[in-house]
C-alpha cells in the first residue's frame, strides 16, 4: 500500500546543532555578539558572576523582540532571517548605517548551549512589552524525547521588576519537561518512557548524577537575581531596546574566567583556557583596519568578572595592540589583492618601504560566479626574533617578544568581525609553519610572531562561508584559491626581502650587525665609564683617610730628617733608604690612575683626594734625594759597594712586587680558567637543555613536528649568537694580553677620547645653534634700526607734524619690539619645582598593603613591617619611593609562590641604617646578581618584562639613594631575597 510519512525530529537534534556543533566557548561567545551586531547593537557585553551557582550574562543594546518575533524568529531553527532577502529596517538600525549580516544559517542563537545549561533569555523592543523564555539545554541531551513534545515557557511583562514574581511560575512550567503538565496524556506517557530509558542508559554508563535529577536541582535553586539583572542598562529604566542571556551552570571555560590567580601564576587547563579566551575576544573586532577600510563602526565589545559587587574587567575597548602598534614593526605587507588574484601596495623590509609592490598570482585563475574568491586587503606585519639581526632598538624588540605571545597571529576579519578560527595558535590555514618546518630559512614567516589579518567582505567575497562549527570556511574552489592567493604574497615577499634567498635581508643584516657592534660598543663605554667612576669613588672613600695619615706621617720623617745635624752613620742611611723605598711603593698604590674624563660629582672629592696624593709623592721625593746625598757623602764604604747595597735593596723591592703580582696574576688565570671551562660547559649543554622539552612533547604528541623542528632552528640560531657573545671576548682578550696590550688602560683611553670628542662636538653644536640664532636675530635688529633711524630724522626736523607724530610712535614700537627680539636670547626655565614631603614607614607599609591587600589574601601571602620600619621617615618626592616599594613586593608575592616552604611571607625592616625588603622566595641565583638591575632581565616564566628593578635603581639614583641585593646569608631577615636601600637623610624617629 503506497503511503507518505513525515521525519520525526528528536530533541537532540537541538544539541547537535547547538553545542556539539560549536568549536568551543570562546567560539560560542563570538557568535552570539555577532547576533547582536546583527541587531544593531552598539554594544554587547559579557558578566561572569561568581556564587553558589556560577551565572554568565550576556547583554546587548540591540533592537530587541517583541514576544512574536520571539515566538516566530528566534524558536524557528534556520529563520529567514538571516537569508539575503531579508533587511532590517531604518527604524530598527536606530541611527546606524547599514551592516553586512554575520549569521548565516540561523542556529548561532544556539551557541548559548555551548555557554550554560540553564537560560533565561529577556528581549525588549522599542514600544514594545519585555518577553522572557526559560530554556534548560539539557532536556535536548535526552535521544528518546521527541522535538515536538518539549514546550518552551514564555511570558511578556510591562516592567522590569514583575520578572520577580513571575520567574517561579517559569521554573514551573519548565518542570512540565520533567514530569508533564497533566493537560496531555499521550505527551505525558513519552516523557515519562523517555526520561526513564535515559536515566537507565546513563546508569549502565556510571555517571555519578542522572540529568533527571540535575535539572531537578537546578531548577529548584535561586539561580537568577537583582545582581544580575542590574548589568543590563534596559533593566534600570525600562526604556529602550535590547536582548538579554542569563545563563546557569556555565561551563569550565568561563568559570576558569572567575581565577583571582594573576595569569603568570596559573598553570594546567586554567592557563590554557583563560589565555585563548582572552587570544580570541580581546581581537573580536578587527584592530588593524585604516579609517577607508571595512570596520565594524559603533559596536564594541566587553568582558567582566564579579567577585561579589567588585569588577574586574578582562576585555574593553582599549586596544594594547593596534594598526599603530602594526605600523611600528620593521617588517609589513599591506595592499589590496583584485578579484583576479594580483596584490598591489607595499612591503616595508627591515623598517624601509617599498613601493609600487606587485605579485602575481600563479596562474590566470578562470572562476564562475559560485566559485569566485573576490577582492580583499591584506596588512600584516612581523619581527626579526633575533635581536642581533633586528632593525628595531632593544626597547622596541623586547616589547614586541612581550607582546607576541598576547596578540599574535594571522587572522581573517569579514566586515570588521573576526572569522573563527584563524590566527590561533592551533590553525596553520596559510599553512605557514608547514613550509617553516621544511625550510625555515626560506619559508621567514611563523605565525607565533605575525601580527595582521586579512580583511574580505560579504559582498565581495560571497563564496567564503563559514563551516556549521565555525571551524573555518567551507573547503570550496573559492576559499582554495583564496588561501593559494595569500599565501603565494607571503612567498613572493619572502623570496625578494626577507628569507635566505633574498640579497636584500644578506645586506641588511649586515649593516643591522655594524649598528649592533656600535650600540654595544656604546654601552661597553658607559659600562667602563660607571664601573670607572665606581672604582675612584670606593677607592676615595676607603683610602683618602689612610692616606692623610701616610702624607703626615712622611712630613714628620722628613721635618725629623732635616733637622738633624749630621747623619753620617751609613747603615743607618741604608735602612732609612729602604724604607723610603717601601714608602714610594706605598705612595704608588695610592694612585687613582687611570681617571675617566668626567667625574661629576666626585671632581671635588677627587681634587682633594689627588692634593694628598700628590704631596705624598713630593715628600718622599725629597726623602729619597735627602738620602741619597747623604750615602754619597758618606766615607765609610766605597761607591761600588754603596751602589750594591741600593741595589740589593732595590732588587729584593722589586721582588716582592713581582711575587705579589705574580700570586693575584696566577690566582685570576686559574679563577679564569676555571670560569671559562665552566661557561664551556654551559654552552655545550645549553642546547640540550631548552630543547629536551620539546622533544619530549613530540614523544607524548603534544607537539607537532612542525613546532618542534621550528623550535630547533630558533633556539639554534639564537645560542649560535649567544655562544659568540660569550666565548669570543675572551679568546679577544687573551689574544690582547699575548701581544702586550694593556686592555684596560687601552680602553680607558679610547672612552676618555670618546668623551672628550662628544664634548667637542655638542660644544661645536651649541655654537652653531647659537650662530644661527644671532644672524636670524641680527636680520631683525637691523630692520628695526632702519625704522628707528628714519623715524629720528623725521622728529629731528622740527615741530611735530600729524605724520612727523606718527613717525614718533613709530620709533617707540620698533624700540620696544627690539627689546623683546633681544630677550629671546635669555634662557629658557623649561622644568618645574618638584615637591619633597615627609614621608614615613607607616605611610610606606599602608600604602603596600592597600594595593596588595586582596591578592595577599587570595594567595595567603603575610606581609608585616617591624616597628623600627614603621617609626622610620625621609624628606622625598613620593613618586621616587611608593613605586619601588609596590615592585620590589610584587616580585616578592610571584616568587613566594614558587618556594617549596609552606610559608609566605614578606617583611619590611629597619636595621643598621638600612631599609631591608625580605621574602621567604626561592631567592636570586647568585649567577644572576650582576644583571639583577640590568634593563630587561627577568626569570619569571610569564609575565615578567625585566624593567622593574632597573626602575627602581633609577628612581632611587634620583635622590642619591643607593639598592643592593644582600648575599651575606647572616645579614638576612628572611631566607629568600634581601633587597638593602641605603636612603639619604634617612631618620629613625
Amino acid at each position: 500500500m503506497l503511503s507518505s510519512v513525515s521525519f520525526q525530529t528528536r530533541a537532540r537534534t537541538i544539541d547537535h546543532l547547538g553545542r556539539e556543533q560549536i568549536a568551543d566557548c570562546p567560539t560560542a561567545i563570538s557568535e552570539l555578539w555577532k547576533n547582536a551586531y546583527d541587531a544593531y547593537a552598539r554594544s554587547v557585553e559579557l558578566h561572569i558572576f561568581d556564587g553558589e551557582i556560577e551565572v554568565a550574562a550576556l547583554i546587548d543594546d540591540g533592537h530587541g523582540m517583541s514576544r512574536q518575533e520571539f515566538e516566530e524568529k528566534w524558536l524557528t531553527i534556520g529563520t529567514e532571517s538571516k537569508t539575503a532577502g531579508f533587511e532590517i529596517n531604518d527604524i530598527d538600525r536606530d541611527g546606524l548605517n547599514y551592516r553586512a549580516k554575520q549569521g548565516q544559517k540561523g542556529i548561532g542563537r544556539l551557541s548559548s548551549a555551548a555557554l550554560g545549561s540553564l537560560l533565561l533569555i529577556i528581549s525588549k523592543r522599542k514600544d514594545s512589552n519585555y518577553v522572557a523564555a526559560l530554556i534548560d539545554w539539557r532536556l535536548f541531551e535526552n535521544p528518546f524525547m521527541f522535538l515536538q513534545d518539549i514546550r518552551i515557557p514564555i511570558v511578556d511583562f510591562e516592567t522590569c521588576h514583575e520578572l520577580t514574581d513571575i520567574l517561579p511560575s517559569l521554573f514551573d512550567q519548565m518542570m512540565g519537561n520533567v514530569w508533564g503538565d497533566g493537560d496531555d496524556e499521550g505527551r505525558d506517557t513519552r516523557l515519562t518512557q523517555a526520561w526513564k530509558m535515559f536515566s537507565e542508559q546513563e546508569e549502565q554508563e556510571g555517571k555519578e548524577q542522572l540529568t533527571q535529577d540535575e535539572i531537578v536541582n537546578t531548577l529548584i535553586s535561586n539561580v537568577f537575581s537583582e545582581r544580575h539583572f542590574d548589568k543590563w542598562p534596559l533593566w534600570q529604566r525600562s526604556l529602550g531596546h535590547g536582548t538579554a542571556m542569563f545563563m546557569a551552570n556555565i561551563n569550565d571555560d568561563l568559570r576558569h574566567q572567575l581565577s583571582k590567580i594573576p595569569i603568570q601564576n596559573a598553570d594546567g587547563p586554567e592557563y590554557v583556557a583563560r589565555d585563548r579566551f582572552f587570544q580570541t575576544l580581546s581581537n573580536f573586532t578587527d584592530p588593524y583596519s585604516a579609517e577607508n577600510e571595512p570596520q565594524a563602526a559603533n559596536f564594541s565589545n566587553s568582558v567582566t568578572v564579579w567577585h561579589g559587587q567588585f569588577p574586574k574587567v578582562l576585555i574593553d575597548e582599549v586596544r594594547e595592540f593596534d594598526l599603530k602598534n602594526l605600523e611600528d614593526l620593521e617588517h609589513i605587507i599591506e595592499g589590496e589583492v583584485d578579484s583576479e588574484g594580483y596584490f598591489n601596495g607595499r612591503v616595508k623590509a627591515f623598517g624601509v618601504w617599498h613601493e609600487d609592490y606587485i605579485v602575481k598570482p600563479k596562474v590566470s585563475y578562470k572562476t564562475r560566479k559560485d566559485s569566485a574568491f573576490g577582492a580583499f586587503h591584506i596588512r600584516l606585519g612581523t619581527f626579526e626574533l633575533q635581536v642581533g639581526s633586528s632593525s628595531l632598538s632593544d626597547d622596541l624588540h623586547s616589547s614586541f617578544t612581550q607582546q607576541m605571545e598576547k596578540y599574535s597571529g594571522f587572522r581573517v576579519y569579514r566586515d570588521g568581525l573576526r572569522v573563527m578560527p584563524y590566527g590561533r595558535v592551533d590553525s596553520d590555514y596559510f599553512e605557514v609553519e608547514f613550509r617553516r618546518s621544511k625550510n625555515a630559512g626560506r619559508y621567514f614567516w611563523s605565525n607565533r610572531r605575525m601580527f595582521g589579518r586579512v580583511a574580505i567582505t560579504r559582498d565581495n567575497n560571497p563564496n567564503l562561508k563559514d563551516k556549521a562549527g565555525r571551524e573555518g570556511f567551507i573547503e570550496n574552489r573559492a576559499s582554495k584559491l583564496f588561501r593559494e592567493i595569500v599565501e603565494n604574497i607571503l612567498l613572493d615577499v619572502a623570496d625578494r626581502y626577507l628569507g635566505a634567498k633574498s640579497e636584500n635581508r644578506k645586506e641588511n643584516i649586515s649593516d643591522i650587525k655594524e649598528k649592533k657592534d656600535q650600540i654595544k660598543a656604546e654601552e661597553d663605554r658607559k659600562k667602563l665609564q660607571t664601573k670607572e667612576r665606581k672604582r675612584v669613588r670606593n677607592a676615595i672613600n676607603n683610602n683618602i683617610i689612610s692616606l692623610e695619615n701616610h702624607t703626615r706621617e712622611l712630613a714628620e720623617i722628613r721635618d725629623t730628617f732635616i733637622s738633624r745635624i749630621e747623619l753620617n752613620d751609613l747603615t743607618e742611611l741604608q735602612e732609612l733608604k729602604h724604607k723610603i723605598d717601601f714608602f714610594v711603593n706605598k705612595t704608588r698604590e695610592y694612585s687613582l690612575s687611570p681617571i675617566p674624563a668626567n667625574l661629576g660629582r666626585l671632581e671635588d672629592d677627587y681634587r682633594a683626594y689627588r692634593k694628598q696624593e700628590l704631596l705624598a709623592r713630593d715628600y718622599v721625593n725629597e726623602l729619597s734625594i735627602l738620602v741619597n746625598k747623604a750615602i754619597s757623602d758618606s766615607s765609610e764604604k766605597s761607591l761600588v759597594e754603596k751602589a750594591e747595597e741600593v741595589y740589593r735593596s732595590k732588587l729584593a723591592s722589586l721582588n716582592s712586587s713581582i711575587t705579589k703580582y705574580a700570586s693575584d696574576g696566577k690566582e685570576m688565570l686559574a679563577k679564569q680558567h676555571e670560569e671559562f671551562n665552566e661557561l664551556v660547559k654551559e654552552c655545550r649543554e645549553q642546547y640540550k637543555i631548552v630543547t629536551k622539552e620539546c622533544l619530549e612533547e613530540l614523544k607524548l604528541e603534544r607537539m607537532s613536528l612542525n613546532d618542534v623542528l621550528n623550535k630547533l632552528d630558533e633556539e639554534q640560531e639564537k645560542l649560535e649568537i649567544e655562544n659568540r657573545q660569550k666565548l669570543s671576548p675572551y679568546v679577544t682578550a687573551l689574544s690582547r694580553i699575548s701581544e702586550q696590550i694593556d686592555l684596560e688602560g687601552l680602553a680607558i683611553h679610547s672612552m676618555n677620547e670618546t668623551i672628550k670628542y662628544r664634548e667637542e662636538i655638542n660644544r661645536l653644536h651649541a655654537l652653531a645653534q647659537l650662530g644661527i640664532t644671532v644672524e636670524i636675530i641680527g636680520h631683525e635688529i637691523e630692520g628695526l634700526d632702519i625704522t628707528i633711524t628714519r623715524g629720528l630724522k623725521t622728529i629731528a626736523n622740527g615741530a611735530l607734524s600729524s605724520s612727523q607724530e606718527q613717525a614718533y610712535h613709530n620709533v617707540l614700537n620698533a624700540h620696544q619690539s627690539l627689546s623683546d627680539k633681544w630677550q629671546f636670547l635669555s634662557p629658557l626655565k623649561l622644568s618645574g619645582e618638584k615637591v619633597n614631603r615627609k614621608i614615613t614607614g607607616q605611610d610606606i607599609y599602608q600604602y603596600v598593603l592597600k594595593y596588595f591587600a586582596q591578592l595577599f589574601n587570595e594567595l595567603n601571602v603575610t606581609f608585616t613591617a617591624t616597628s623600627a620600619f614603621l617609626n622610620l621617615s625621609i624628606v622625598e618626592q613620593p613618586s621616587r619611593i611608593y613605586p619601588v616599594f609596590v615592585n620590589i613586593v610584587n616580585n616578592s608575592q610571584y616568587w613566594v609562590q614558587k618556594s617549596e616552604s609552606n610559608k609566605k611571607s614578606i617583611t619590611l625592616d629597619f636595621k643598621n641604617q638600612h631599609v631591608i625588603i625580605a621574602d621567604t622566595g626561592p631567592g636570586v641565583d647568585r649567577d644572576d646578581l650582576e644583571q639583577l638591575f640590568t634593563l630587561f632581565f627577568t626569570r619569571k616564566q610569564r609575565g615578567g618584562r625585566g624593567i622593574g628593578l632597573y626602575l627602581c635603581r633609577q628612581n632611587l639614583m634620583a635622590g642619591g639613594h643607593k639598592i643592593r641585593y644582600e648575599t651575606v646569608e647572616e645579614n638576612k631577615i628572611l631566607p629568600g631575597a634581601n633587597f638593602v636601600i641605603e636612603f639619604k637623610g634617612l631618620r629613625n624617629d
